[in-house]
């Protein structure tokens, strides 16, 4: 076992977990690998309240923002924050670390005053996400920046997958800084996973046997390109229902298009699952679905396939990652294919076949080959002694 680390993290808790929930904090750095159990943590988090509180190896300083639409302005706050906490709390960190990019400056000043590593964890596209938000020329160009002007202050790279990785040696960063693990939501669940009841999700909402579901999970956002899957959705005709778990901005828009569309009454938002609860979700899918205009892993595909569900995805880069070609582990709709090639997707998945449970199996057999990997922070090689 490495040695344990002291740990600096900036982060966002605009849902306060530090205090309502604890466990989804921890679980999430445990899906990322970063030794909960056994490093120290400080966590800088802007939040939308204020407080300093201690839990075990966690301690916090929240600090209220109003600022979060004002990225820019945020990243500059957060290099005198960064110096206010380590003075305040007498702290002394091995690793400064952020999954923002323009969090960079702030940490390398850090570092230059009191010693440690900075790390870059990255687990998303923040040139291509933002660019498919509001005001998404204007935050592209900041991030497609800050990408280009500051990687060079992370002194390494822990990402997810080898998408993730060829994506910021686009940038520029050599391979040598960076290290893939394995988004840990399969092994840390299995408690989860083993106690999923077929038929608990059917019986909730009623829906009967002879309609096939069709499960999708992402934030309601607009890179997840929800409109066009209601759109393609609407063309499959009735027989099915859409279970859509997650939350965001665009829930009130899409049961608007919802109605438009006529399926209202075979579309299901339950918002926010729980880890304990999303297996059962998996356990009564008929197929996977997510049509994402752009997505570094789609980590979702993965617990789907682990689940032995047959999934569909787009084009977008890491979910070819995961499927490979259209039928190897799952199936690939392009815009070229329309509803038509839609329609054909999804009846392939729902209906068992020789080639459908080939299929089933390669994904299995893909996602076992994943959790193999066994790196953790602690391995990053800036913390060799």
């Amino acid at each position: 076992m490495k040695k344990p680390l002291n740990i600096f993290m900036i982060n966002y808790d605009w849902r306060d977990i530090f205090r309502t929930s604890f466990v989804e904090l921890h679980d999430k750095l445990e899906r990322d690998q970063l030794g909960p159990d056994y490093n120290k943590f400080f966590f800088l988090s802007w939040a939308n309240v204020s407080y300093m509180e201690r839990n075990g190896l966690y301690e916090t300083w929240h600090i209220r923002t109003r600022l979060y639409k004002l990225k820019p302005l945020l990243d500059f706050i957060t290099i005198f924050k960064v110096r206010e906490a380590v003075k305040r709390f007498a702290l002394k960190s091995d690793a400064w670390l952020t999954y923002d990019f323009g969090m960079l400056p702030a940490l390398r000043l850090a570092k230059k005053a009191f010693g440690g590593k900075v790390v870059l964890c990255v687990s998303s596209q923040p040139h291509l996400y933002s660019k498919t938000r509001r005001f998404g020329a204007i935050k592209g160009l900041y991030s497609w920046l800050g990408e280009r002007l500051w990687w060079r202050l992370a002194d390494h790279f822990f990402t997810i997958n080898e998408n993730m990785k060829s994506y910021l040696m686009n940038i520029g960063i050599p391979a040598n800084r960076i290290t893939v693990f394995y988004v840990n939501t399969i092994d840390r669940d299995m408690r989860y996973i083993a106690a999923a009841a077929k038929g608990k999700v059917r019986a909730e909402y009623a829906i009967p046997a002879s309609t096939k579901i069709l499960l999708t999970v992402a934030r309601l956002e607009s890179e997840k390109n929800y409109p066009k899957l209601l759109e393609l959705f609407a063309g499959l005709g009735p027989g099915y229902v859409l279970v859509a778990l997650g939350r965001g901005s665009l829930l009130d828009t899409l049961k608007d298009q919802a109605k438009r569309l006529g399926i209202e009454n075979r579309l299901i938002f339950p918002g926010f699952i729980h880890r304990d609860d999303i297996w059962n979700y998996y356990a009564d899918a008929d197929a996977f679905v997510l049509l994402s205009q752009a997505e570094a892993l789609g980590l979702v595909f993965w617990e789907a396939m682990h689940m032995n569900v047959p999934v569909i995805g787009s084009a977008a880069d890491g979910i070819v990652e995961t499927i490979g070609e259209d039928g190897l582990r799952g199936r690939i709709w392009r815009e070229i294919d329309g509803q038509e090639g839609f329609n054909e997707r999804v009846k392939f998945a729902v209906r068992p076949s020789p080639e459908r449970d080939a299929m089933l199996v390669r994904a299995r057999q893909f996602v076992d080959r994943q959790r193999q990997n066994k790196v953790t922070f602690n391995d990053v090689p800036v913390f060799e002694a």
